[in-house]
Order: structure tokens, then C-alpha cells, then sequence
């Protein structure tokens, strides 16, 4: 079974098992280096790993303890345990398609105590 997963946010989730040589930009799930920007936009397609694997089985579990990632299905989000949330590409970052769905971000209600106390 293939698991996908979406950047959450502007969270970075370093790919498992990887080593970056001396030079190389890190690689981040979901993510794509752009020199331009020097940074890591999101990138429109989900990231793919195999759930038998190491790797699957720690993104799943950064995507259910940490909530660090949107699953890209239901099939990824039954596997990981966590409540499946259909999500769009807008502006370079997922959001969640409906707006009920901003309560199950973790970050959202610490961006808006932020703002407020400005």
C-alpha cells in the first residue's frame, strides 16, 4: 500500500533516511527546493512512500502524533489513524477545502492569538 502525504502548513518535515551530502539543500516531504526564494515551497503533489517501509511507518506517525502532515487520502488517513481532511493547493501552502475543517489545525489557533495581541 502506498501512503501520500501533503506539507502541513509551514512545517518541515525532513524525508526519512536522508542524508544530504556537503552542498546538497536538505529534502523536505512534500516540498521542493527553490533556489530563487532559497527556501522550500510546497509542491502540488503528494509525496508517496510505501507504508511497509521505515520511512512510512514514521511519517505516519509524525502525521498522527504530531499532526505534521495532511494525509492526500482516505486510505492514508485510516492508516494513520487521524480524520481525513480534503485539502486544495492554493497559493503555494494546503488548506483545507471546507472551513470547518481550520479546527483540526494545531497551528491555526496559535497564528490567530498572535495577531490578536498585536
Amino acid at each position: 500500500m502506498k501512503l501520500r502525504f501533503h506539507p502541513r502548513d509551514d512545517l518541515l518535515v525532513r524525508v526519512p533516511g536522508f542524508v544530504p551530502r556537503v552542498g546538497q539543500p536538505d529534502q523536505y516531504v512534500g516540498r521542493r527546493f527553490d533556489a530563487e526564494k532559497h527556501g522550500h515551497p510546497a509542491s502540488p503533489t503528494a509525496y508517496e512512500v510505501d507504508a511497509d517501509s521505515d520511512a512510512g511507518r514514521r511519517l505516519a506517525k509524525l502525521c498522527r502524533r504530531d499532526n505534521a502532515l495532511w494525509p492526500a487520502d482516505k486510505a492514508t488517513a485510516d492508516f494513520c489513524g487521524v480524520t481525513f481532511v480534503p485539502v486544495e493547493f492554493q497559493d503555494g501552502v494546503f488548506v483545507p477545502k471546507s472551513a470547518g475543517a481550520q479546527a483540526h489545525s494545531k497551528v491555526e489557533p496559535i497564528k490567530r492569538a498572535l495577531t490578536e495581541e498585536s
